[in-house]
C-alpha cells in the first residue's frame, strides 16, 4: 500500500471514530473531532498555511482550508494528504529512539 492509501485508511478509522460519515469536507469542530486537536491547535494548523511558488505547501504541519459562505471547511482530500504528510516527516526527521539510551 501506499503511504497515501493508508493515510486514507487512517482517516476511515479516524471518522468511524468520531461518528462521522465519509464527505467532501469538514466543519471546524468535526475536523477537531477527527483529529482528536483543539480548537486552539486547529486554529494554528489553519495559519501555518504557506505556499510555494509551485502551489505545494510548505509546511508539513498545517491545514489547507476553504470558506463555503460564513464556515471554514477542510476537505477529505486535505485530511488524507495531511495524514500522510505528517506520517512520512515525523518518521524521517523523529529522534532516534535508542538515542536515550546513551545517557542511562
Amino acid at each position: 500500500m501506499t503511504q497515501k492509501e493508508l493515510a486514507e485508511e487512517k482517516l476511515i478509522g479516524m471518522l468511524q471514530a468520531a461518528e462521522l460519515p465519509v464527505r467532501g469536507s469538514y466543519r471546524c469542530g468535526e475536523v477537531q473531532a477527527i483529529l482528536g486537536i483543539g480548537r486552539a491547535t486547529f486554529w494554528r494548523l489553519m495559519g501555518r498555511v504557506e505556499k510555494d511558488e509551485h502551489g505545494r505547501l510548505v509546511h508539513p504541519d498545517c491545514l489547507d482550508s476553504f470558506s463555503l459562505r460564513t464556515q471554514r471547511r477542510v476537505s477529505y482530500t486535505e485530511l488524507v494528504e495531511f495524514l500522510a504528510r505528517n506520517n512520512s516527516y515525523t518518521r524521517m526527521n523523529a529522534v532516534d529512539p535508542m538515542q536515550m539510551g546513551l545517557f542511562e
